[in-house]
Formats: structure tokens, sequence, C-alpha cells
């Protein structure tokens, strides 16, 4: 699991990952300390202190949030220079205020376009990413599941498996222990996931 004071290990904040790497389809569940995203975009460590920070608006706009998210996560990886893009009208909080659901874009780089057009009719590649991150597990972390593939696979079944997937994604608060479970149903010969 990641550090639960800076929430980066071995593989960032990645706690799960399932898919087709041939297609470059994955399922990702990443676990982010609230406390060091906001010291991260420069909020002050004594007002995180005294924040109530149960329900998304109570860290920022949802907007905000996503974009967070999505900074760390780039900062996470490795290869790319490229930033994710929240797209603006995907971003949806829950009734509740405990959900946020958002979409991602970011743009692959290519070598050889003209060979890209050949091959697959499109010059520039573009990766897709559904996102849904809950403070479900009332812990003082941020637990998300990210589902993403090529934009070509994107719009095909690929992508419904990859869409119904993250909405199934749910963290569960355990019993006495405060120990949080999660609840992922990977759908379709994509995946091959229960967790």
């Amino acid at each position: 699991l990641p550090n639960a004071q800076t929430g980066t290990g071995r593989r960032g904040s990645s706690i799960f990952t399932a898919g087709d790497m041939s297609k470059a389809e994955v399922i990702a569940v990443e676990r982010f300390p609230i406390r060091v995203l906001l010291e991260e975009a420069g909020v002050a460590p004594e007002a995180i202190e005294e924040a109530e920070l149960n329900r998304i608006e109570k860290i920022g706009t949802p907007q905000t949030v996503a974009e967070l998210l999505a900074l760390r996560r780039d900062r996470d990886k490795s290869g790319s220079s490229n930033r994710s893009v929240v797209q603006k009208d995907s971003v949806k909080v829950s009734d509740d205020g405990k959900t946020l659901s958002f979409a991602l874009r970011v743009q692959i780089d290519v070598q050889k376009p003209e060979l890209l057009m050949e091959q697959m009719g499109v010059s520039e590649l573009y990766r897709d990413t559904l996102g849904k991150a809950t403070l479900e597990g009332d812990d003082g972390f941020i637990m998300a599941v990210f589902g993403s593939a090529l934009e070509t696979d994107f719009g095909g079944v690929d992508g419904v498996a990859l869409r119904d997937s993250v909405e199934s994604f749910r963290a569960l608060k355990g019993g006495s222990s405060g120990v949080v479970s999660l609840k992922l149903t990977c759908i379709s010969h994509i995946f091959v996931c229960k967790k």
C-alpha cells in the first residue's frame, strides 16, 4: 500500500491495477491522502487540520478536486510529459457529496504520425479515462478508481466495460476496525477481477 503519510509507494498511489496491456486498457484503484493533496496545492497545514474534509465541496470545487487528482496521478506516472485534462462537462458530485465522477483526456506523443495514419486512420492518439473518487472511508483519504483506454477503443464494447467497471466501484468502511475495503466488479472479457 502507499505510505499513509505521503500517499506514495513503489507504484505511486496505486493499490490495484488490472487490464489488457496489449490494448492499453487499464483499471486502477488509487489512494490519496487528502492532507497531502491540499498541501501540494499550497494550502497551509494549519488550515487543513482545522477543516472538516468529509465532503468533496469541503476539499474544493468539484473541478478543482478532479484537477488535483489528475495532477497527482500524472506526477506518479513516468514517461510522458503530457498532462491529463479534466473534461469540464464530465465533473459531477453525488447527492451526499461524498463521490466525485469525472473524465480525463491526455494526448499521447506519436513519433511518426504518418505511419499512425496509415495503420489506424488517425494522426493523433488520445487516452480517455473515467474517474470516480470517494470519501466513503471517512479516514482522511480519497479512494479513486480510473478506467482508461485509447480513444479509438473507448467508443466500443471495451469502453462500455470500462464504464461499467468504474461505476461499480465502492469503498466500504469496515466495522469497528475502521479498515476500508473495496468493491470493484470488472466486467467483460477484458478484466478478470473481484476485489
